[in-house]
């Protein structure tokens, strides 16, 4: 299959719904952060102290903010465009929140892995997701530019408990899945309206980290619905196992190049 044409095959053109999954292989590649001279010189600074660790979502948060012209951001544009015309839902396992950036509709789009949009208390004490603290994120732009002093970045405490404020994310020890319940429910709301249905399920990336929320569903969906048809493009684990086979096409490719490649 040629990656531009997506919008050509004729399980595309007649699905009534298109079910999208974003796997962990779209997440965005922290290099351009890593590489940057700067931030090698923080990541000597605080070394392993547990105290300063906080800073370096932030210094993630920042990048992704400044990165409106990417390989990432093309791939979502041109992912928007192509679903511009259909009846869609988005399951994405990254947490680089790119694709919020790219004009989809956001209540058509569920990451349950979280991302950078809130923030959670470390011991989730309310259940209650906060903010991202405006001032927070300023002192450690200004600490990036050299404007202060690493000793005077506070971290941002959780307003009930005091404990330690971080983004909501799969990884915190008490991750709130608070953060993503209600858009879950809208999606299973939304599968439901896919029985019988013409179905095309596109698979980006989606590896084996994860395998129940996205890659088992999407299969079973292939397998028990005969007017499904699933796309799996990634890089090496892009087979699609019994029964769901017949009704398949995998795509041995990288799926950010993928996207780019899509015809607008």
């Amino acid at each position: 299959m040629i990656e531009n044409d997506l919008q050509n095959l004729p399980q595309w053109r007649d699905a009534d719904m298109v079910l999208v999954g974003i796997g962990e292989d779209m997440q965005y590649d922290w290099s351009a952060l890593t590489e940057d001279q700067r931030f090698q010189e923080i990541e000597k600074e605080i070394g392993g102290d547990e105290e300063r660790i906080w800073i370096i979502p932030f210094l993630q948060k920042m990048v992704l903010s400044q990165k409106r012209s990417d390989r990432w951001s093309l791939a979502y544009e041109r992912l928007r465009d192509v679903l511009a015309e259909k009846n869609y839902y988005i399951v994405s396992l990254c947490m680089d929140d790119k694709i919020f950036d790219a004009g989809i509709r956001k209540e058509r789009i569920v990451t349950p892995c979280g991302g950078f949009r809130r923030m959670q208390c470390d011991n989730n004490c309310s259940h209650v997701l906060s903010e991202v603290p405006e001032q927070s994120c300023s002192d450690v732009l200004r600490y990036y530019r050299k404007e202060m002093p690493i000793e005077s970045l506070k971290e941002p405490v959780c307003p009930v408990c005091g404990g330690r404020l971080r983004f909501n994310q799969l990884g915190v020890a008490r991750y709130a899945e608070e953060g993503y319940l209600e858009r879950w429910n809208d999606y299973m709301k939304w599968l439901q309206g896919t029985v019988n249905r013409k179905v095309f399920l596109l698979e980006l990336g989606v590896g084996m980290e994860y395998p129940t929320v996205i890659r088992f569903p999407f299969e079973k969906i292939a397998a028990y619905n005969q007017k499904a048809f699933l796309c799996r493009v990634h890089a090496s684990l892009c087979q699609i196992g019994e029964p769901a086979a017949g009704r398949g096409m995998p795509v041995r490719t990288d799926p950010v190049d993928f996207l780019c490649g899509c015809a607008r």
